[in-house]
């Protein structure tokens, strides 16, 4: 019997583990509650190395209670966040609440190709012989072609001082160098996004505002390679999406690819004051767009819920908590 409690209780601690914080995550979780003047900034996450990063500023004059709990692991970040406050009768400045997501997710994008031919006559002449939408199997091939004219020549130099010459040339110098080749290519990449979702709430003097916020995104490694490219060289944390068929995108992901993703639910409002919102956000799977730009002074109050999936995670990353045991 005490080798089956002991067992049973190391059954329970397995558990209890599993659903508590992962090994390698950082957590953080307080409680805030004051009257009177606060300068408050604060920065959970750091974009790419957990997915996004969230920077929020509180100034002003005023009540508050605010929670807040952050999670933080390689490549994914949850927060879940309440404040609620009312600014001081007699405020010198009106209390406000900001907050600012950016995320790792990478926008749709755009590029342009331009062909420099070079002739004894007429000198350097370009023109653009491609443009239009990167498509994700191709958009890590163009981000390579962006090379300039400098990098490319790095490129094709074969000494140390080859190299430092290059480096030190004007651009005029770099296009007479150029002259033996005849001709090069060099593509634009442009984001049409910033990948932002922001929020503001500043209540005037007597009066409330709430921001809540809970949200999770994801961004794990990424490259838009082939199937037999991703089974030689990537490792089960790879996902990407390898071509294009009839029925879209085909997502080929690792079993422990932790996703490529954003979701967040949010309520702001005030009873009287200012409430500025800011949404710029695509992604480059098929080209969805969402922008919006929002002030109300006055009363107002906006609840609402987002959620976009790019790649899903991996199958181990999905697990039930009843496939434990």
């Amino acid at each position: 019997m005490k080798k089956r409690g002991l067992v049973a209780a190391a059954l329970t601690v397995v558990f209890v583990l599993a659903l508590a914080t992962p090994v390698f995550a950082m957590t953080h979780s307080a409680t805030y509650e004051w009257d009177g003047t606060v300068d408050m900034e604060r920065q959970v996450g750091h974009l790419c190395n957990t997915g996004a990063e969230q920077k929020v500023a509180i100034y002003g004059d005023g009540k508050m209670e605010r929670t807040s709990t952050a999670t933080l692991s390689r490549h994914k970040i949850t927060v879940d966040e309440e404040s609620d406050f009312v600014t001081a009768e007699d405020a010198a400045t009106n209390l406000s609440v900001t907050s600012v997501i950016e995320l790792c997710a990478p926008p749709k994008t755009t590029f342009s190709t331009s062909e420099y031919v070079y002739s004894n006559d007429a000198g350097w002449q370009d023109r653009v012989i491609a443009s239009g939408v990167t498509d994700v199997r191709d958009l890590y091939d163009r981000a390579y072609d962006t090379r300039s004219l400098r990098d490319q020549l790095l490129d094709a130099a074969v000494t140390p001082a080859e190299r430092a010459d290059i480096l030190a040339m004007t651009d005029e110098e770099l296009t007479v160098a150029a002259r033996p080749w005849e001709q090069f290519e060099v593509t634009e990449l442009t984001e049409l996004t910033q990948q932002l979702w922001a929020v503001q709430v500043e209540a005037n003097p007597g009066y409330s505002g709430n921001v809540h916020q809970e949200f999770e995104a994801a961004y794990g490694n990424t490259y838009g390679g082939t199937v037999d490219e991703q089974a030689d060289l990537f490792s089960d944390q790879w996902g990407f999406t390898p071509a294009l068929n009839h029925d879209g995108y085909a997502t080929v992901r690792g079993t422990d690819y932790v996703g490529n993703y954003f979701n967040i639910d949010q309520m702001a409002r005030t009873s009287d004051g200012e409430l500025r919102r800011f949404i710029d956000i695509s992604e480059p799977f098929d080209g969805t767009y969402l922008m919006e730009d929002f002030e109300v002074i006055g009363e107002s109050d906006v609840q609402e819920a987002f959620n976009m999936t790019n790649i899903p995670p991996g199958v181990d990353i999905e697990v039930l908590w009843y496939d434990l045991f």
